[in-house]
């Protein structure tokens, strides 16, 4: 499974609920006791298969939670408190993607929206009563950061905190291309997210001059420490905000190269809808749409617009010695 959405309610796990499970159900029986209120306790334990003993444990666990409601048998549910509203209508990922988002939006884009955007985000989950906070915690981990990245909850935990206290550390990783894997020794600087992929930012010290790379975190294998901590210099990030922009969709780089397309029939009036890049300039020629972006990897444009099929036409990739000198 993908992601843990609260329109279905969640099986049990044989001979044993696991925790995820009935956290997912519990949010689930929140939400139906807003949107069905006037039915039936009998209705609302067979759509979530529990027995009425059950039933009553769960609505124990969501008072201390802070959602509180009474039941009669005449006129059906009845909501005292709800302070678990405002992540009721997200699922796990989406969560987990929107404080990607925010955090990204704080760093790169009006930074008093976004230092409140994250915020809320981080309410998400902190803003709930314990022990609910920490075991939606664990549910994030397992069904969104696992499940829904390929990535162990650990490894990402140990990056985070990695970077946040300035810390060397070694990790296990596997090249794309080749596929070897092997032990490398970074400083790392920023996690973030494209295309629904979660990668890392950092500078190889196990090259001579350290580079800075992009490594993609699913494709970690191990990590450990070095016991070296190192500090940045405030002029030297690597680039990391100009190579991000440079970026059409994954692909870093500090060196752009043009790229024109020829957009016709359906095609361009789908195109110039929207703003694919910052660097996008759209053209009008005849019954055509000339689109220009400036990136660092040009075939992700070319591979973007064969969607388009037939009607969208390579004009011209600006050659690197050409871009190196423009």
């Amino acid at each position: 499974m993908d992601e843990a959405t609260f329109d279905s309610p969640t099986p049990n796990l044989p001979g044993e609920e696991g925790e995820n499970s009935r956290i997912t159900r519990l949010l689930a029986i929140a939400r139906e006791i807003r949107q069905n209120p006037h039915q039936s306790r009998e209705r609302l334990c067979a759509r979530f298969g529990i027995s009425k003993t059950q039933f009553y444990k769960d609505r124990r666990v969501l008072t201390q939670s802070g959602f509180q409601f009474e039941y009669a048998r005449n006129t059906g549910f009845r909501i005292i408190e709800d302070k678990l509203t405002p992540i009721a209508g997200l699922s796990l990922t989406d969560r987990l993607v929107l404080m990607f988002a925010l955090e990204h939006l704080c760093s790169t884009g009006e930074g008093t929206l976004g230092a409140l955007a994250v915020e809320v985000g981080r309410k998400l989950v902190g803003g709930l009563e314990s022990p609910f906070r920490e075991r939606l915690q664990e549910c994030f981990d397992r069904q969104v950061t696992e499940n829904g990245f390929g990535v162990r909850p650990e490894i990402l935990s140990f990056l985070r905190e990695s970077i946040s206290e300035s810390r060397r550390i070694r990790i296990l990783y596997k090249r794309s291309g080749d596929w070897t894997i092997r032990w490398r020794d970074i400083d790392p600087m920023h996690l973030y997210l494209r295309q629904r992929t979660l990668y890392l930012y950092a500078r190889t010290v196990d090259e001579n001059p350290p580079q800075w790379k992009v490594f993609r975190v699913s494709r970690i294998q191990e990590t450990r420490h070095t016991g070296v901590r190192f500090s940045w210099n405030p002029d030297d990030n690597g680039g990391f905000w100009e190579r991000q922009n440079n970026a059409f969709m994954v692909f870093m780089g500090s060196e752009t190269r043009k790229v024109v397309i020829r957009f016709t029939g359906q095609a361009r009036h789908y195109v110039a809808e929207r703003q694919w890049h910052s660097s996008q300039v759209l053209e009008t020629d005849g019954e055509s749409l000339l689109f220009s972006v400036k990136v660092a990897e040009p075939q992700e444009v070319v591979r973007w617009a064969r969607q388009f099929g037939e009607e969208a036409e390579l004009v011209s990739i600006e050659e690197e010695s050409d871009a190196q000198h423009s």
